[in-house]
């Protein structure tokens, strides 16, 4: 619980937020460590709260569903947190997952320190294979 009110306190420091929005991103961090998968199912099941974890995992996708996040905004906390010292070696990397019949074509923009990349940003590319896309600032 100590960690929890730690991290959502934290998070209001970055985050204009309402309240219960900065839980629900606290309880979904943890569970992420915690669980360490992004299948929203497996993490409903350890986090946080009394509810059924159908209800959790209802919750889990109303939220990804419903919130547009601002990437730069999280970048540049992600990049606060890490507290990795300039000037920083950025790399660029795209892949591509096929699941069924949907293809994403994903390319991030990574700083790397000490030999692991961190994915700051992120676009869903619109085509398969390698693209001439630029993202804009």
């Amino acid at each position: 619980m100590a960690d929890y009110k730690e991290l959502r306190k934290t998070l209001q420091e970055h985050f204009p937020w309402h309240r219960a929005r900065l839980s629900f991103l606290a309880l979904f961090l943890l569970a992420l460590i915690k669980v360490k998968t992004v299948n929203l199912s497996e993490l409903a099941l350890d986090f946080g709260g009394c509810a059924l974890s159908e209800w959790k995992d209802q919750r889990l996708q109303r939220f990804f569903r419903g919130f547009d996040l601002d990437h730069s905004e999280i970048a540049q906390v992600m990049v606060t947190w890490m507290q990795i010292p300039q000037l920083w070696v950025s790399s660029i990397d795209r892949t591509t997952w096929e699941f069924g019949s949907r293809c994403y074509n994903i390319l991030t923009l990574d700083i790397v320190h000490e030999g692991v990349t961190f994915p700051v940003l992120s676009w869903m590319l619109k085509k398969k294979g390698n693209s001439n896309f630029m993202p804009s600032a």
